[in-house]
């Protein structure tokens, strides 16, 4: 879609632009509509439009001074003017400006029609042209912010002013550098995924617009941990920076169309008079994004408040030991023991910060996923999801209760494929005794056909269906002759020899045991 400003002083005039066209079906969109020079000014510096539509004459700034300045602000801008003065000389101002067209009130539909449909192609090719070059230079701020976060891992010099230019085309002139991150929380992100991915595109774009106007050099992506930003100004303006943050912190936060609780973090990495100390800048905005699992506030600066890098968490060998061991058992009421337990010491600590929890997060995870591995196939993604929901996490609760689910979830349906596992060769079993029950069956000769142990497959039989081996099969061969015997022209002899015995007095003998009838006495009741 082509987006669209609509400028008059007159209400009525802009809804009867707005009735007068359908512009979707057109291929444009109206993004914004304006009463005066200065509030159209702001919608094309917001919205970033393709066309302005607007009336000569304006409050505020008139529609040449407006078009003057929609110009600087946006060079490929293409303006229709409205006006209720016949006088050629607005006409010949207007189109000196590279105006595309002039319509007189009152306005008609064919008419604004047939300059739209004009447009449109012409609109449509800049609009792809410009989508490519935007997208061209959003890949290369993604690229830098990506190596400026490997670097501040790593703990190593950032590029250099020149090498930035030369490998990522920013030209950074030098002044003074900082790194940040806006971090968006969202109330139940675990649940709304995609809703949050959204969330951030607007965050990108609110970013880029307010940090791009600030500084003198910029780029921002979205990262797991939030919107990244690297900025250059020739001389550091501390007000007019908070200002400029403050301003995308609430922007965000006023983003209920999508959520009702946004909480938006501000996180600045001090400042540096070189590209290549930006990383230690980087460094501390991230640490500072994740020490708001502990501490809460919408502005953190690490000028301010120096994060605590080295205190860090580490699990001890006992605790260690004993996820290992309620992980590899399958044991989800053990290992919610363990976690609950582990998580009370932590939250306990009188310096927690947020390092410390993602220190014992990852712990865990580590522990449990190595105990979990000796028992089956861990599922694919199911670290990647950790980690994924790690950073939608907004406090040390969401933290604990990521672990429990996801964790408790993965050692059930482990637990269940081995059930179904250990319960596959118990049905061949089964099956195969199904097949051979008439012959003289011993335990070796099944186990041996499933491809077990005698003695572990014995014990394996026992606890999947709650009998020994003989008295299964015995089960089993005095099912099948009581149907025979029902049968006219069997006598129980025959029926002895049919189900697997030899010896009619044995077989009479165990008949009677486990019905309370002989085998003639049942076959005469049923005859």
């Amino acid at each position: 879609m082509l987006r669209v400003v609509l400028a008059d002083d007159e209400n009525k005039v802009i809804l009867l632009m707005q009735k007068l066209i359908d512009w979707e079906k057109l291929g444009y969109e109206i993004v914004g509509t304006a009463n005066d020079g200065l509030r159209a000014l702001e919608l094309v510096r917001e919205k970033q439009p393709h066309l302005l539509i607007t009336d000569v004459r304006m409050p505020g700034c008139d529609g040449i001074e407006l078009i003057q300045r929609a110009k600087a602000l946006q060079p490929k801008l293409h303006f229709i003017v409205v006006s209720g003065y016949r006088k050629f000389e607005y006409a010949q101002n207007a189109l000196k400006y590279g105006v595309e067209d002039y319509l007189l009130k009152p306005l008609k539909q064919e008419e604004l029609t047939g300059i739209l449909l004009r447009l449109k192609d012409k609109l449509g090719e800049e609009a792809v042209l410009e989508l490519q070059l935007k997208r061209s230079g959003e890949r290369r701020q993604e690229l830098l912010l990506e190596a400026l976060k490997s670097a501040a891992e790593r703990g190593e010099p950032f590029l250099s002013a020149r090498q930035a230019d030369a490998e990522y085309g920013f030209r950074f002139a030098g002044g003074v550098y900082f790194a940040a991150l806006v971090r968006v929380d969202v109330a139940g992100a675990l649940q709304y995924r995609d809703g949050v991915a959204i969330l951030l595109r607007h965050a990108l774009e609110i970013v880029r617009r307010e940090v791009g106007v600030l500084a003198d050099e910029c780029a921002a992506a979205v990262e797991k941990e939030g919107v990244a930003v690297l900025a250059c100004l020739r001389s550091y303006r501390a007000v007019e920076v908070k200002q400029c943050f403050t301003k995308i912190r609430k922007e965000i936060e006023n983003q209920r169309d999508l959520f009702w609780n946004i909480r938006a973090t501000v996180c600045l990495g001090s400042r540096c008079d070189a590209l290549e100390h930006c990383g230690a800048s980087m460094r501390q905005a991230l640490w500072l994004c994740r020490d708001r699992l502990c501490r809460p506030q919408p502005w953190r600066d690490a000028e301010t408040e120096p994060p605590m890098s080295e205190q860090r968490w580490q699990m001890d060998a006992a605790r260690k030991k004993s996820f290992q061991v309620a992980a590899e058992c399958l044991d989800e009421a053990r290992f919610a023991q363990e976690l609950e337990e582990s998580f009370q010491a932590l939250e306990a600590l009188p310096e927690l910060n947020g390092q410390m929890v993602e220190d014992w997060f990852r712990q865990v995870v580590e522990a449990c996923l190595y105990g979990m591995r000796q028992s089956g196939e861990i599922r694919e993604r199911f670290r990647e999801e950790l980690e994924e929901g790690f950073w939608l996490c907004g406090d040390t609760q969401e933290v604990y209760r990521l672990l429990h689910k996801t964790i408790r979830d993965e050692i059930r349906r482990l637990g269940e494929e081995k059930a179904l596992r250990e319960m596959r060769p118990i049905t061949e079993a089964k099956r195969y005794i199904q097949q051979h029950y008439q012959e003289a069956l011993r335990l070796e000769d099944v186990s041996s056909a499933v491809g077990f142990n005698a003695t572990y497959f014995s014990t394996l039989f026992k606890k999947e269906t709650g009998q020994n081996f003989v008295d299964y099969l015995t089960e089993l061969r005095i099912s099948k002759s009581k149907e025979l015997l029902c049968a006219d022209e069997l006598s129980v002899q025959d029926v002895a020899e049919q189900v697997g015995y030899r010896d009619l007095k044995y077989f009479s003998r165990l008949f009677k045991k486990l019905t309370g009838v002989s085998p003639s006495d049942y076959k005469k009741l049923y005859k």
